[in-house]
């Protein structure tokens, strides 16, 4: 035991206190906060203004007009020009001194009965993003029912088809409230992502740490002194301290950065209260939406969600960290890198193809059975928390992960002692195999 601390401790200072540690652990977390506030300048200043002409042939706006959008990036016009002058403007490649980007015609033959008999064109050079098509499907959409309840006399305001339907949903005995499911997923997501990139990250460490002391024959000189056992596990271990570190690290500076944001944006949270304090930020943000994701994250048990991430995240590495180290011993070359890793790669790939279909059915039998499969299960359980699964099943996905992680082990323990002190062999599949169930 006291020589796996050894090398424990020897793998954790030298990947540890070095600059580049460092400089990646505060970079990473910059770069998420940095992320943030790059959604939120862009949910802001994203879309490109346009200012389109309604060219209306059909004689719809004697009364009213289309809206602007409230975000300022649309505007309708109404030129009291033909269409073909207004299309020659706007095709002149010569003169570009046109006061709109582009035309919307009404056709005369266009009926508010029967909208799609006439259809209403677009024009313009620069190519409509989703966003302007969104906008002017949805406005011009809801004109036309306007018009058209009115030709049969049936009050628009009465009939509120603009009004939002709620629905209150009831899980068991009690009642969801609104947006605890959006919250739950996002921070189940989040997590099972986190954990699938550290998988990868810590993993590829692993067999690369191994791989460099296979090619140095260092392994050599530490075989005289421990067994390939110890040495196996204490570089596992010894990295997945270091992983621990960065992430406990990466947990309190995101925390630090993101209460800072939330005051430079004036917002406070409680149980019942957010406010943002600028006018600007009222437009940009939907308060009320906001409100309720601080509110359903408060109520979140953050206690149980952070240790269950934790043991997943330790166990997750620990069973890939022991198979990558395994195949760290026994390839000698890059080409056999590329085809031994893909088997050990695939689940932790499979594991975040599922996460959307697990986060949209988490009481789905695809959730329930990828939660306890070891392979699989580090990334799957932890995005399962936030919904609230039973005590039981967080238990025997623990443990069965344990004995995943003990077999793992097992495994590469048998290919360890064999591939680390074998050079200049092409490595197959099947002799890797047949490391395994020697005996001795």
């Amino acid at each position: 035991m006291k020589k796996i601390l050894l090398i424990i401790m020897r793998e954790y200072r030298s990947r540890v206190f070095t600059p580049l540690f460092l400089l990646t652990t505060l970079l990473a977390p910059l770069g998420f906060i940095l992320l943030m506030l790059v959604v939120l300048w862009l949910s802001v200043s994203g879309h490109r203004e346009w200012i389109v002409a309604v060219v209306d042939e059909a004689g719809l706006f004697e009364e009213s007009v289309l809206p602007d959008s409230k975000d300022k990036t649309v505007y309708f016009t109404y030129p009291r020009l033909s269409f073909d002058s207004l299309y020659s403007a706007l095709t002149d490649q010569k003169n570009k001194s046109t006061d709109f980007d582009a035309i919307l015609r009404i056709p005369s033959g266009f009926d508010v009965m029967y909208p799609n008999r006439a259809p209403i064109q677009f024009f313009s050079d620069d190519k409509p993003g989703l966003y302007l098509k969104q906008y002017l499907s949805e406005t011009v959409s809801d004109f036309i029912i306007k018009k058209k309840l009115k030709n049969l006399q049936i009050d628009y305001n009465l009939i509120g088809l603009d009004e939002t339907v709620t629905i209150n949903y009831h899980t068991g005995i009690e009642k969801e409230e609104q947006g605890s499911s959006e919250v739950a997923v996002v921070l189940g997501y989040l997590m099972g992502f986190i954990i699938y990139i550290s998988l990868f990250v810590y993993g590829t460490k692993t067999l690369q740490g191994v791989r460099e002391e296979k090619n140095s024959r260092v392994s050599e000189v530490l075989m005289g002194c421990v067994r390939p056992f110890e040495l196996m596990a204490g570089k596992i271990i010894g990295i997945a301290m270091v992983g621990l570190t960065q992430l406990v690290m990466w947990i309190a500076i995101i925390s630090v950065g993101t209460f800072i944001l939330t005051l430079v944006f004036g917002i406070t949270f409680g149980e019942s209260s957010l406010s943002v304090n600028a006018s600007s930020q009222q437009d940009a943000f939907n308060n009320d939406e906001i409100q309720m994701a601080f509110n359903q994250l408060s109520k979140l048990n953050f206690p149980i969600i952070i240790s269950v991430f934790i043991f997943f995240f330790i166990g997750g590495y620990l069973l890939y960290g022991a198979l990558f180290a395994a195949i760290g011993a026994a390839i000698n070359d890059e080409s056999d890198m590329q085809s031994l890793i893909l088997p050990v790669s695939t689940p932790i790939i499979i594991s975040v193809l599922l996460l959307m279909n697990v986060l949209g059915e988490p009481e789905g039998s695809i959730a329930f059975w990828a939660s306890l499969i070891p392979l699989t299960s580090p990334v799957i359980m932890p995005s399962l928390i936030p919904f609230g699964p039973s005590l039981w099943h967080i238990l025997l996905s623990a443990f069965l992960l344990v004995g995943g992680f003990l077999g793992a082990t097992w495994v590469a323990a048998k290919i360890y002692r064999t591939g680390i002190l074998m050079y200049g062999k092409k490595i197959s599949l099947r002799e890797i195999v047949r490391w395994v169930f020697r005996a001795g």
